[in-house]
């Protein structure tokens, strides 16, 4: 798959194979570069599907909730990628429902409801401006003493 996609983004071909290789190894699918992928685990599948949005390093990715589903360890390799992406100048464009990973990787968020873009902005400023934080209410049948 990372081949096909390879000559499809225009890779030259002297590179492709070194393109595959370098992303089989970031993606931890270097024992399973000759498997057929759909045998492979949802994991798995992630991984690859991150491989070949990242394959001939575009400038702009986007990336729909690539953590989905996806083991902690795994998490936090795919954040480190596009961490490592980011600091190589491609831009993100990265979809997500868990604030912790907006926090860990995006320098601008925008929040959207049914649609429609309800705000954007810095990760702090968007805290500050609508985290509430949460209330508590306890009560008790009969008093403790």
């Amino acid at each position: 798959m990372l081949k096909l996609f390879c000559h499809l983004r225009g890779v030259p071909s002297g590179d492709v194979n070194g393109q595959v290789n370098k992303w089989l190894r970031k993606l931890g699918l270097f024992k399973h570069g000759d498997t057929e992928c759909r045998t492979y685990s949802g994991g798995m599948k992630r991984r690859l599907s991150v491989g070949i949005a990242m394959i001939g390093d575009p400038q702009l990715v986007f990336l729909d909730e690539p953590t989905s589903g996806v083991d902690p360890v795994s998490r936090r390799q795919f954040w480190r990628l596009i961490s490592d992406a980011k600091g190589l100048g491609q831009s993100i464009i990265l979809t997500s429902h868990s604030m912790e990973e907006c926090e860990a990787l995006c320098q601008r968020l925008s929040i959207m409801v049914n649609g429609q873009l309800q705000c954007l902005g810095g990760v702090e400023h968007l805290k500050d401006k609508f985290a509430k934080g949460y209330t508590l209410v306890f009560r008790l049948r009969k008093p403790w003493c």
